[in-house]
């Protein structure tokens, strides 16, 4: 389960976890790192900054402390992702940028495509705001690669016989990565590529 990383219009249909409760074999810190991050983000969305760069920094100290468990690489990878949105929420782009990159490098060894996608939609939109319309094209690109595979998968069986599902999440997503497409396209005046990109 991931956590909800909504930073804004870009990437707000990034899965939520249902609960904040604790799974079995979860460990109390990792339940303590998760209901850090959910407070984190639901803080954010409501407005209340101090409270979530607090909840979401306490989480990322407790990760960093026990940095020796392998086991907890992926929920600071969703706290990076989710730290990275506070520093885009409160305009702090470039450490935005390092969180969200710091994000990618731990997903890329652990989580499903679908999940690195929304990390490169955030990194796409932090880059637009920065101007760099090429290296934020080149996300949205990664992402609409990885999420547009994830679906086409699903049309195919594995070696088990089980069929990938595809939730309504990745079709939001899918359709997030063609917008980012085409905003970017049209910062840098592609104007029929866009035009594709909308259409999709």
């Amino acid at each position: 389960d991931a956590l909800l990383r909504a930073c804004g219009k870009h990437t707000e249909p990034q899965r939520a976890m249902a609960s904040g409760g604790v799974r079995p074999g979860q460990s109390d810190m990792q339940a303590l790192v998760i209901a850090c991050n959910k407070d984190g983000m639901d803080s954010m969305r409501k407005g209340s900054l101090k409270a979530a760069f607090e909840q979401l920094k306490y989480a990322e100290s407790i990760l960093i402390a026990n940095t020796k468990e392998p086991e907890n690489d992926s929920l600071l990878a969703v706290t990076c992702n989710n730290l990275g949105c506070y520093y885009k929420r409160i305009g702090k782009l470039h450490a935005a940028l390092s969180y969200l990159r710091r994000a990618l490098q731990l997903e890329v060894e652990l989580t499903d495509d679908v999940t690195i996608a929304g990390t490169h939609l955030n990194i796409s939109g932090v880059a637009s705001k920065l101007g760099k319309h090429d290296k934020a094209l080149e996300h949205a690109f990664c992402a609409l690669e990885l999420v547009g595979n994830h679906i086409a998968s699903a049309d195919q069986y594995d070696g088990n016989g089980v069929m990938p599902s595809v939730t309504h999440d990745d079709y939001t997503t899918l359709a997030i990565a063609y917008h980012n497409v085409a905003v970017e396209r049209e910062h840098l005046q592609q104007w029929d590529q866009a035009a594709m990109a909308y259409k999709q």
